[in-house]
């Protein structure tokens, strides 16, 4: 039974209407996709005041003229709106190409690779990932993460110097460890994990999209942590590798030493190869 969303319709006019029926069309086309809930709100204003924000619940997502968002309380309890926002990433995913992220330098991806984002999150380590030519394979198990996510790689396709790295972009609404690979899938040369950490391993202050996925999702205990290292294995191609993102003084996941990491003030990545991961069956 797929899952059930709720999405709070502000109706200053038809606008928002028209674009849930949209946005239904663009989940109808995923497999087991979340079934969305209108709960339609009538106000003068076609966007909300903050006032009017605190009325509504953490986690449901919010459909206003100016597009879908996800509704979130941050570390000062005050609402806030949080959407992906790819194209104000587009400036990042152009110097990308040139090596400049540290997910590409920790990475070392060909555009002839296959790689998997397995807790795609907002999309925006995927998009990174494209932008080297490289296909990549999107999962996210958090309803309304996914439909945020299927929602801006369609409405994504109105920009059409997009449309060759969204033609590399591929959408699964799975939890990673429960994912049946299609048979026809090819492994993967890279996997991306970026699981939830506990808050106590941030240095400094984070960003809203972080504290939305903390009201979202739990840290993984460290069996789930073995789990997520076992089924990435498993998807990999024999010379293949694993990058773990984490905070820089985070611990290793499942407590595993990694072959090498890439860090910068803020975050690493902990790289593992096949070989590595054998100790973990």
């Amino acid at each position: 039974m797929p899952p059930m969303l709720d999405v709070y319709v502000v109706q200053a006019n038809a606008a928002p209407t028209e674009r849930l029926s949209y946005i239904k069309t663009v989940l109808a086309a995923y497999p087991n996709a979340p079934t969305l809930t209108p709960r339609v709100l009538l106000s003068a204003k076609a966007r909300l005041k903050q006032k009017d924000l605190q009325q509504l619940p953490s986690g449901c997502l919010l459909l206003e003229h100016d597009g879908l968002s996800l509704l979130s309380y941050g570390t000062n309890q005050q609402p806030l709106r949080v959407a992906p926002h790819w194209l104000s990433l587009q400036q990042r995913v152009v110097a990308a190409g040139k090596k400049s992220e540290l997910l590409l330098k920790a990475a070392k991806i060909q555009p002839s690779m296959r790689v998997l984002d397995a807790t795609a999150g907002f999309g925006h380590d995927s998009l990174i990932l494209a932008s080297t030519g490289a296909s990549v394979t999107m999962l996210e198990r958090e309803p309304a993460l996914f439909a945020l996510l299927a929602f801006e790689r369609a409405d994504m396709q109105q920009h059409a110097h997009w449309h060759k790295l969204l033609a590399r972009l591929t959408l699964y609404f799975t939890d990673f460890t429960a994912w049946q690979m299609p048979n026809d899938l090819p492994a993967f040369d890279r996997v991306l994990l970026d699981p939830m950490f506990p808050t106590a391993s941030y240095t400094s202050a984070v960003n809203k999209h972080m504290q939305a996925l903390h009201t979202l999702t739990l840290a993984p205990n460290f069996a789930e942590q073995i789990a997520l290292l076992q089924r990435a294995a498993n998807v990999l191609t024999d010379d293949g590798r694993v990058l773990v993102k984490r905070p820089k003084t985070a611990p290793f996941l499942a407590d595993l030493p990694p072959q090498d990491s890439t860090t910068n003030a803020l975050i690493r990545f902990d790289s593992y190869h096949k070989a590595d991961l054998a100790a973990l069956s």
